[in-house]
């Protein structure tokens, strides 16, 4: 807490007067939703699973993989539904997963239940082909429990590995998924190949599900919930940068994009949360170095630090204290997933891997898995803190 104290010693007047008022916006939000809604407590979203995003920086490689194994292990044994994985290039948020199929396969063979999903696959990013290749091999060996959620990617380095522009990613992402899931059916696809020729396309190895389960991936934009409910998909996004009553508006949306379009069904919500979930009383001070670190690297993605980078980072890491997140007691963790519930969520992902060493995640699993227990009737729904970062996944946009 040194560094922090002595740079906030250090603020303008009208830096602090910024900060605190940022801080009381977040609670009496806080405050107001929950005595809005207090003695109507909501019902948690039916399904939940594990999420990991982590900054590669955060944890040593030798340390990370075991850790993440090990996870997914008692999550099966606990009955989690599934576990998403991301895909990331050159850059420390996220870079332990180049390829989520790789530590989708490992998953597969040390567990018997739980889904295995790409959180996301960065669809402009491969060959449609070798998406339906890869995961098609995790499919047959998790026996049928593969899933993917497809992004449009957003960071203009990734766009080296690109097969089409990166201003026709969005276009070339909805492509992509009906080329895969058409080659995960068996049907023949066309590609001209560098040799000159067109090449009829017949996938192996087979999968196990007739259907390849898809998602398409949104941080916060409107349109991306309503083309996905128009062309049938599930939505997974986060609550990193958007705010509650944004995410009621946008699975309203999606709920009405999939109804117009005449599918059957209400379509699948999915939202990733960051999560630990502990009664000590010096939490704030126990998470504030991993999340400062975690947010700081996200961050840089997009932003080179600044005089105000401290006050950024401590005002969304209050923000997600305050707000919409697993982060603090069992009764706050439980308060948010009515929340979520409540504006339609299908299932959570508990993102655990924002810093905090090893031992520390594993340890605080047990905890975490007790959420899926009936809400207590004293439990009300949180509402939304206001982050000044954007969410990693997809478009920031």
């Amino acid at each position: 807490m040194s560094e922090l104290s002595e740079r906030l010693s250090t603020l303008t007047p009208e830096q602090r007067r910024g900060l605190a008022e940022r801080l009381r916006r977040s609670r009496d939000a806080w405050t107001d939703a929950a005595q809005e809604r207090s003695g109507h407590p909501g019902e948690a979203p039916a399904r939940q699973s594990l999420y990991f995003f982590a900054s590669a920086d955060a944890m040593r490689a030798e340390d990370y993989y075991p850790m993440l194994l090990e996870a997914v292990a008692r999550a099966d044994e606990a009955g989690l539904h599934a576990v998403w994985l991301p895909e990331r290039h050159f850059v420390d948020f996220g870079g332990y997963s180049p390829n989520p199929a790789v530590l989708g396969a490992a998953v597969a063979v040390r567990t018997s239940r739980l889904r295995i999903r790409a959180g996301s696959v960065a669809a402009p990013l491969q060959h449609p082909a070798r998406i339906a290749e890869d995961w098609s091999l995790v499919d047959r060996l998790s026996g049928g429990r593969a899933g993917i959620s497809f992004a449009s990617g957003w960071h203009p380095d990734d766009f080296v590995l690109a097969t089409t522009d990166y201003e026709d990613r969005r276009e070339s992402t909805l492509r992509t998924i009906e080329d895969v899931r058409a080659l995960w059916r068996g049907d023949s696809v066309d590609y001209p190949s560098t040799a000159g020729v067109t090449a009829g396309v017949l996938t192996r190895p087979r999968p196990v599900q007739s259907e390849l389960p898809v998602w398409l991936t949104a941080a916060g934009n409107p349109a991306t919930f309503t083309a996905a409910g128009t062309a049938g998909y599930g939505i997974m996004t986060a609550l990193l940068g958007q705010t509650m009553p944004a995410l009621r508006e946008n699975i309203a949306r999606y709920r009405a994009a999939w109804r117009a379009a005449g599918h059957a069904g209400e379509g699948d919500v999915v939202v990733m949360v960051h999560a630990y979930v502990s009664e000590r009383p010096d939490l704030e001070d126990f998470l504030r170095p991993a999340m400062h670190a975690y947010l700081r690297a996200f961050r840089n993605q997009t932003a080179y630090p600044d005089e105000d980078e401290q006050v950024l980072l401590e005002a969304a890491y209050r923000d997600y204290l305050s707000g919409p997140s697993l982060l603090g007691s069992p009764a706050k963790a439980h308060s948010v997933l009515a929340a979520l519930g409540a504006a339609g969520v299908d299932e959570v992902g508990f993102l655990v891997d924002f810093g905090l060493p090893a031992g520390e995640v594993l340890a605080a699993l047990d905890q975490l898995f007790a959420l899926s227990a009936p809400l207590g009737e004293a439990a009300t729904p949180a509402a939304a803190g206001v982050s000044p970062l954007t969410d990693p996944m997809g478009d920031p946009a």
